[in-house]
């Protein structure tokens, strides 16, 4: 069976360089007694220039406030393992000078005094200055991720707001009016691209269906011009509103409206055309019997 050194002859100081981590030993006093290698390259402080000449209660600003009070209850006798704080001391790197590095701290009482004081104690300090900084682009990315997701939200709300209006707008704008029994009337404003047509020919066939009309008026007198698509829209009216058994009344034709629609070919001939609303009400109670005075 090998032989086993005794513990109690292992130096704590002569194994400090082996540790890879920030070590160093401070008295109650404040002064710094030892520093191991990787202290000496992290600073880049030789040693010889700082132990037993730096005096940690000379130079509390450098701390974090929860930092000197780990300090100050480790030398109580208590261990102590400090969250991440931040060493107010610019360091120079071969990249350039880290304003302060941020570090997590385990702190250990040596030699116990029967009080329960430590004279000494042991600091093992992890430098997470890169980890906290990256934690930082984590946090900023996420708040930016979260303001991106807000703005996208509220735009998606704009747009179903604009959307919204837009149709009570056009549903303003193609207002369906059933202007005696069994007559409705539509007047026609502005221009119309399929999307418009296609809501605006829903919503007349589902009056005319609920409604039983017999009579359907196009008043043409807002329209601002008139195109082929628009000469089909018509056409197609008229010809779906008898199939639901209701007759089609073009009126408001202005005459150069009139002479576009000849070239487009509508069969103008074949649809009742009246001056506007009036005669064509005029016309369609006479047409019922209800209308004895023609003036």
């Amino acid at each position: 069976m090998p032989e086993y050194p005794q513990l109690s002859t292992l130096s704590l100081m002569s194994i400090l360089d082996d540790i890879l981590e920030v070590c160093f030993v401070y008295r109650d006093d404040g002064v710094l007694m030892d520093m191991n290698r990787t202290c000496e390259e992290f600073t880049r402080v030789p040693r010889s220039a700082v132990i037993n000449n730096f005096n940690l209660f000379d130079n509390k600003e450098i701390l974090d406030p929860t930092l000197w009070e780990g300090y100050q209850r480790a030398f109580a006798g208590t261990p102590q393992r400090v969250p991440a704080t931040q060493i107010r001391v610019p360091r120079q790197t071969d990249e350039g000078t880290v304003q302060g590095d941020w570090v997590e701290t385990l702190l250990v009482p040596l030699l116990v005094r029967e009080d329960g004081t430590a004279p000494y104690v042991l600091g093992i300090q992890r430098v997470i200055t890169e980890l906290m900084r990256t934690r930082e682009e984590v946090y900023e990315a996420k708040a930016e991720i979260d303001f991106q997701r807000d703005t996208i939200a509220s735009l998606e709300a704009a747009h179903k707001e604009i959307e919204s209006q837009r149709a009570t707008i056009e549903a303003l704008a193609t207002p369906v009016i059933e202007v005696w029994e069994g007559v409705l009337t539509l007047p026609l404003l502005g221009h119309y691209n399929a999307e418009r047509a296609g809501r605006m020919s829903a919503q007349l066939l589902d009056a005319v269906a609920n409604t039983g009309a017999r009579h359907v008026i196009l008043d043409l007198t807002g329209l601002a011009a008139v195109d082929t698509a628009t000469g089909e829209l018509l056409l197609r009216i008229i010809s779906t509103v008898k199939l639901l058994g209701a007759i089609g009344v073009l009126v408001g034709i202005q005459t150069d409206v009139a002479q576009t629609l000849v070239a487009l070919g509508v069969p103008l001939e074949r649809i009742s055309v009246q001056r506007n609303l009036r005669e064509a009400l005029k016309a369609i109670m006479r047409e019922r019997g209800q209308l004895t005075d023609a003036r």
